[in-house]
Formats: structure tokens, sequence, C-alpha cells
């Protein structure tokens, strides 16, 4: 399969390379109207969540000790194949695009788990960042997963940098392929784009959903930083930087983007991965992933949507993929097809 960017305007194909024409205002102002509209919508309404049972698993952190993690897990009868699917910043298994997506995994004939990072599901058990990687590979690993001879890995935002971490760093030999949905894949540059002052209202939102799992966590365990400081942290890299940088150990926030980030791995993919960014996304800019996607395996497929925002997309959006249309069942699908 080779390197190629879809844009869904034409759609047309470039080989080899990305490139785009710059956003203006209208495109801008539409980017934000679609990344707030349908999570204000979805706020106030009651969606139908996938069918599913909760899961749970515990895996030993060399710091916290046992450290519970939780899921929500679906397994239609006859199911050999599992789509392991991962919530964005701020958000957990119940979110409302994880339920699409294992809605659409269910309509394909294959289980799904719908998992929370450690502490997401606000057990007080861990904080979590963008490259933690052991939390699927534990999840994976659990009796009840066992048993599955393929596995998917499906992310969207951060969850789509760390499913692209898990198959960098080969975590389980089952996987087959991954998707990533609007990923800030250059961790480093998105987070200087977030730290922006026209962001103001997307990096409150964030910090006020990490800080929910922060002061869950300290009022169980111990943590570095006291929550009132990690409170009055208005900036992205401010916060990583008394969280969790000494949580983690990474000599500084640089050490951890570093470390952490994969857009300067792309080149060693060696499993196909499918990467869905959204032209007018103010969340995670495109501009920050052209170096890095123009040097990526042949096995990374990158396709750009020009109607949308951050997360969010037409309800009747084509990616090229047979079968019924919509963000999730055409990731499914792609899933399925590109083994």
């Amino acid at each position: 399969m080779s390197n190629h960017t879809q844009s869904l305007a034409g759609p047309f194909y470039w080989g080899g390379g990305l490139n785009f024409c710059p956003e203006n205002k209208l495109d801008s102002l539409a980017g934000h109207l679609w990344t707030v509209g349908p999570a204000f919508v979805e706020g106030l309404s009651r969606f139908s969540p996938a069918p599913g049972r909760h899961f749970e698993t515990v895996l030993q952190d060399p710091t916290m000790g046992s450290v519970r993690l939780t899921g929500i897990l679906d397994e239609p009868i006859g199911a050999d194949s599992l789509l392991l699917i991962v919530h964005g910043h701020g958000a957990n298994a119940n979110s409302g695009v994880c339920s699409k997506m294992a809605q659409a995994a269910r309509r394909a004939g294959i289980a799904s788990l719908r998992l929370s990072l450690r502490g997401a599901d606000l057990s007080g058990d861990d904080i979590y960042h963008g490259g933690l990687t052991e939390d699927v590979r534990a999840a994976l690993a659990s009796p009840e997963l066992r048993g599955y001879r393929k596995v998917f890995l499906a992310g969207y935002s951060v969850g789509g940098q760390i499913v692209f971490r898990c198959a960098l760093d080969h975590i389980d030999d089952r996987i087959r392929s991954v998707a990533a949905i609007c990923a800030p894949l250059n961790i480093a540059a998105a987070a200087d784009e977030i730290d922006r002052h026209p962001r103001n209202l997307y990096r409150s939102f964030v910090l006020a959903g990490l800080n929910r799992v922060y002061a869950a966590t300290a009022a169980r365990r111990p943590l570095p930083t006291p929550v009132e400081i990690v409170r009055r942290a208005r900036f992205v890299r401010e916060r990583d930087e008394l969280t969790v940088v000494p949580r983690f150990g990474f000599r500084s926030v640089d050490d951890y983007y570093q470390r952490i980030q994969v857009c300067d791995e792309l080149h060693r993919l060696d499993i196909p991965a499918l990467l869905v960014l959204c032209e007018n996304d103010p969340i995670v800019p495109i501009h920050t992933l052209r170096t890095a996607i123009n040097r990526a395996s042949g096995l990374l497929s990158v396709i750009s949507v020009k109607s949308g925002g951050h997360m969010s997309f037409p309800q009747d959006l084509d990616l090229g993929q047979t079968g019924l249309p919509g963000l999730e069942n055409q990731v499914t699908r792609w899933l399925l097809t590109n083994l």
C-alpha cells in the first residue's frame, strides 16, 4: 500500500506527500463550529450507548503498585477479532465517539473494548499521559482478551497518538492494523498550538478534564504536585511540567514530548495505519504534521476531510470504503480490509 492522502473534496490522491491549501477565515470558523457544536449537543442529549459489560483488569506499575483499568467490553457471539478503542484527553470509555466506534465494530461482527486509560474513570488509581502504551498492553494481556486471534486499534485525538505508539512499539503480535482520528502525532507542536490565545476554550476544557483525574488520584494516592498548584496552571506545557514530568520520571516537558511522540518515527510503521484528519481542525492543525507524514512509511494512509472539526465529521462521511457511511463505519471497514 502506498503512502497517500485522499482529499474528500475530490476525492483525489497525491502520491508520496502531503499538501494542503492554507485555511481561510470562513473555513476556520466552520472548523470551530463543527468542533464545539456536536460536543455541546452531546452534552445536552442522551445518546444511545453501544452494548457491553464492565471490563476490569489490574497492572503493576513500578511507582503506584496495583493500578486498575476499566472499560466496556462488547462480545458478539462468534467474534474472533477485537477492536480496542482509546479515548482522548478529558474523556473515558463512556464518551460518545467511543460508543459510536463500538457500534460500528458490532455491525462489522467483531468484538470491541472501549478502554478507559488509568484514572480516566475517576477511580483515583493513577494519572495517564499521551504515550502510555502499558495500559493497552495490559488490557490485551488480560484473560478476557487473550483468546482473540486478531486485534485492531483505534484512537481519538491523543488516543490516536497512543495507538500509533503501540504499533511502533509492537506491544502485541496480534495487532493487524491501527487507525487514529485527529491525532496530535507531533505532540510538542500540538501543545504549542493549543496554548495559543485563540484556543483558550479548548484548552480550558482539556485541562478541566485532566484536573478531575488528577484530583481523584491525589485523594487516594500521593502525587508529586499539590492539586491546588496544578489547578492554577493555565497552559498545557505548564501543567505537563507539574504533573506528567515528575510522576513518570521525565527530565523535562520537552523530554516528555520528544520521547513519546510518534511524528519522527512514522517511517518505522510496519503494519497498515490510517490517519484521518480534518483540514479545519482547530486543535490539531494539519501543518503540524506535514513534514512527518511526508517522511512516513508506505504503510501509512492519510485521509484529509474538508468538512468537519476536531473529532466531528458529517454523518454521511465516505472514506472510500464499502458499506455504511459515517466515520466509525468507514474506519472499521478500513481496518478490516487493510491487513
